[in-house]
């Protein structure tokens, strides 16, 4: 439909339609009509760019057949006569065009081959460039031009579709396959109108016959197309439901590790809340033991006139009263702890103070039990919260006191050791063997009788190592059986060794 540009125009019309070519050329513009409708409702379907370019390239292709057998001027154009002479030049220009972008589109030049993109923009655009010249000059005057544009043009056509069937792109054989017939049918006209072939019906009708194949063979490569584009669908969505399933997969792992940790958190807030109504069951016992009945106890007492009685009683409720006020602290502060709620403030302070307080407040348990508490501290600057350093300090003075006999001596000294601050307790009590000390600080170690059957070793031990630990610290114990124990607590110096370990509420 296009080699009509590379002989003179006038030959194209020399030849009138018989009947049977007039069939022929009916079927061909009934044929390229229904492509043109088909491909362009699959455009709207699929809105892929390629069938619309298509349409394109048959519509065109019509309009320059329609002019090429002067069927122009009998049918759409009447009372124009010689137009169809030229306009073919025209339409044959823009056909050219879409048939650039088509095979750029169809053979995905621009996604996978950049720069035999850009020529067929180029071959488009000289194209268009023929069809611009049609309006401002004859057909004579530009048929060198257009004679080498179509043979410059239709090769590189072909040339490309290989070069992109060569690199692994399989559906550009249905590309190449569908210009070969067109190929074929220019040749022929080319050979016949140089007079190298007789004129018949196959020399005269081969354009439109091989146009007529090439357009059925494209169909059936944008076919394919769609059938790939199905295919990669499929894929994709394949690709989409095994995303999901290992997705899933990952979620279920993920939630059962999850439920697992949450299950595990759950068993240990089980025994926390179990061992917390054990320690209060078990410590809270013997205070309430010493005070049950004193009422009555008092009454009978003054009624006898038993003043060394009512002294002796009076120790007794002192000490269970003091029992009582020191595990509900330690109650309060093991609770706050558990809920995150304990403040952290660290800042240099002077640990004597802290020793000193704590002493003045056990003064009269440890007189109660004739035990010495003896003060070797010295000034000692650390950077520590002073709350919770007071707590540890108060909870291992307590049970330095409980677990030392009448008579014996609890001595609080301090040191430095490199960076650290150094606090030692030691007493005079039973001690402890190996296996008791491994267990110190066990979770699930029983409270332990004290010199005079007191409670200890049971939620103070356990927040000391808590607060000791949010502190940066450490605490190591020292005891032989007999022989009594020793407590050293060594606490950072400075800022830059404090790590949060409990945050602030």
């Amino acid at each position: 439909m296009i080699l009509f540009l590379l002989h003179q125009a006038p030959n194209v019309f020399e030849n009138p339609p018989t009947e049977l070519r007039s069939l022929l050329l009916g079927l061909f513009f009934g044929l390229m009509l229904v492509m043109a409708l088909y491909n362009l409702l699959l455009y709207f379907s699929l809105k892929d760019k390629a069938y619309l370019l298509y349409v394109g390239v048959v519509v065109f292709n019509i309009l320059t057949t329609l002019a090429t057998n002067g069927l122009g001027e009998e049918y759409l154009w009447p009372g124009r006569p010689g137009l169809d002479a030229n306009i073919y030049v025209t339409f044959a220009g823009i056909s050219m065009a879409f048939s650039s972008r088509f095979a750029a589109v169809f053979l995905q030049l621009k996604e996978k081959h950049k720069r035999l993109d850009r020529f067929m923009w180029s071959v488009a655009g000289l194209s268009l460039f023929m069809t611009l010249l049609t309006l401002f000059f004859t057909v004579n005057e530009i048929i060198g031009f257009a004679r080498w544009l179509v043979l410059f043009s239709f090769p590189s056509y072909i040339l490309v579709g290989f070069i992109v069937y060569r690199k692994g792109f399989k559906p550009a054989l249905f590309y190449l396959v569908a210009w070969i017939p067109y190929i074929l049918g220019i040749v022929i006209r080319t050979l016949h109108g140089a007079g190298w072939l007789p004129t018949n019906f196959f020399t005269i009708t081969s354009i439109e016959i091989g146009g007529a194949l090439e357009i059925i063979l494209l169909s059936f490569a944008l076919a394919d197309r769609i059938r790939g584009m199905r295919r990669e669908i499929a894929e994709k969505e394949l690709e989409k439901e095994q995303f999901r399933t290992k997705l899933l997969e990952e979620q279920k792992v993920v939630l059962e590790q999850k439920v697992d940790e949450r299950t595990k958190e759950l068993s240990e807030a089980n025994a926390t809340k179990d061992k917390f109504f054990s320690i209060i069951a078990h410590d809270l016992r013997s205070p309430m033991i010493g005070l049950q009945g004193v009422g009555q106890k008092l009454e009978y007492f003054i009624k006898k006139n038993k003043q060394e009685k009512l002294l002796e009683m009076g120790g007794q409720i002192d000490q269970s009263l003091d029992q009582l006020n020191h595990l509900l602290n330690n109650l309060l502060n093991w609770a706050t702890s558990q809920t995150g709620g304990v403040p952290h403030n660290p800042d240099s302070i002077n640990i004597t103070e802290l020793i000193e307080e704590n002493i003045e407040l056990y003064k009269s348990l440890a007189e109660s039990k004739e035990v010495k508490l003896i003060n070797e501290a010295r000034s000692l600057h650390v950077y520590v919260d002073s709350n919770t350093t007071s707590t540890i300090i108060r909870n291992i003075l307590s049970n330095a006191i409980k677990f030392s006999p009448e008579g014996g001596k609890v001595t609080i000294s301090t040191d430095e050791v490199d960076a650290l601050g150094q606090v030692t307790i030691r007493d005079e009590g039973k001690g402890m063997n190996q296996e008791t000390i491994s267990k110190l600080f066990d979770e699930n170690l029983q409270s332990k009788l004290g010199a005079r059957g007191e409670r200890g070793f049971g939620l103070g031990l356990k927040l000391c190592k808590e607060f000791v630990d949010m502190n940066s610290g450490t605490i190591t114990v020292s005891s032989l059986e007999g022989s009594g124990t020793t407590f050293t607590i060594c606490l950072p110096k400075e800022a830059k060794g404090i790590l949060r370990s409990i945050d602030v509420a």
